[in-house]
């Protein structure tokens, strides 16, 4: 039996997988969601299934990429093992870790320290603008949206990471090693095949070169965070990673654009389109990362889609969407929380399709899915 559990994360994104090989349970957890919810739901769920075990074993963490609404809690996570606080999850064993710092991403530290010395000015205003009910930030000629100045706003809280990583000997990215692409190939982990789709190789190495080149110029390196461009950091930070076990395929998205998705797809060498037990649902259902492409290369009995509403999320078009190319068919869409609209818009949508669908229930700290 293979659980998926979407826990409450709110606007973000908070995931468990449970399954077992070699006679022991495996756990994973992928991402830790915005502030509140290491507290609130992850931490409580991860003591509810130690149980009177003295510890739990996770056999992987993994942070997607760092952007407030999936890193904080991995980071009060590690923060607590590593500086050894108070009420920290001391029970948790952690075998390995998986993540691409911003470091990872602009290829070295002396890169990195480079143009973030260049940066600190705007990085500053990113952070402040995050604060407000739609973050933008002009720069220049032009202006970056909410996700490009979360990623940007961030990258403090990547690095904050990596030295806990690195003080709890979890750094490295094993059995991967290195930072990870969609040319790190296929790797059998305690029994779960692991392929990695995204960031994709080639857009990477462009992205390294254009921040070298730009170092010194804060503007220029502010616009390579646009969200319009591929190598843009927005857009190459979601680790995208397909997952077998036990024959039954589950996709992890990220904040991930679909057409990035099905590009990492065709990079990494795997076939499309690619039926799956399980979609997660790409930066929790905005319409401005899913194409009838990438529906189409991911027929899925589960979509899951993480969102409590904020910024717009899920939205109303990306649900018509999916309904719209799978029409008729054997499959449920899963919402961790309801929004104003969305059992109207569901029910509406049953009425002419045949899908069934299902909302977390407000006195659950998850929906889990169990594929058999």
């Amino acid at each position: 039996m293979i659980r998926f559990e979407a826990l409450n994360a709110k606007h973000g994104d908070a995931l468990l997988i449970q399954y077992a090989w070699k006679n022991r349970k495996r756990l994973w957890i992928i991402d830790g969601g915005p502030k509140g919810v290491w507290k609130q739901t992850l931490k409580p769920r991860l003591e509810e299934l130690r149980g009177d075990d003295s510890e739990l074993a996770v056999d992987l963490a993994m942070l997607s990429h760092v952007d407030e609404d999936h890193v904080t809690g991995i980071l009060q996570m590690t923060k607590g093992l590593a500086e050894q606080e108070d009420g920290a999850a001391d029970f948790l064993e952690i075998k390995r870790f998986w993540h691409n710092s911003f470091r990872d991403i602009v290829g070295s530290s002396a890169s990195l320290q480079a143009g973030m010395t260049s940066l600190a000015g705007t990085q500053a205003k990113a952070q402040v603008a995050m604060a407000s009910a739609d973050p933008q930030l002009n720069i220049g000629d032009g202006s970056l949206d909410q996700r490009a100045v979360a990623v940007l706003a961030s990258i403090g809280q990547g690095r904050e990471l990596r030295d806990y990583l690195t003080k709890l000997q979890l750094s490295g990215n094993e059995p991967f090693g290195g930072t990870l692409s969609s040319k790190s190939g296929s790797k059998v982990v305690d029994g779960a095949k692991v392929t990695l789709v995204g960031p994709i190789k080639s857009r990477l190495d462009a992205f390294r070169q254009k921040w070298k080149s730009e170092s010194g110029n804060a503007a220029a390196l502010a616009a390579l965070f646009r969200d319009d461009l591929d190598e843009s950091p927005t857009n190459l930070s979601s680790l995208v990673m397909l997952v077998e076990i036990a024959k039954r395929k589950i996709l992890l998205t990220g904040d991930a654009r679909g057409d990035d998705i099905v590009d990492g797809f065709k990079d990494a060498g795997l076939d499309l389109p690619s039926k799956l037990d399980i979609l997660k649902m790409p930066h929790h259902g905005s319409d401005r990362n899913i194409t009838e492409k990438f529906l189409r290369s991911f027929p899925a009995k589960h979509y899951v889609i993480s969102a409590d509403g904020k910024y717009g999320n899920p939205d109303s078009d990306t649900i018509e969407n999916i309904v719209s190319v799978r029409g008729d068919g054997d499959y449920t869409l899963h919402f961790t929380n309801d929004v104003k609209g969305l059992k109207t818009q569901l029910t509406k949508l049953q009425k002419t399709r045949s899908f069934e669908f299902e909302i977390r229930a407000k006195s659950a700290p998850s929906l889990a899915i169990e594929l058999g």
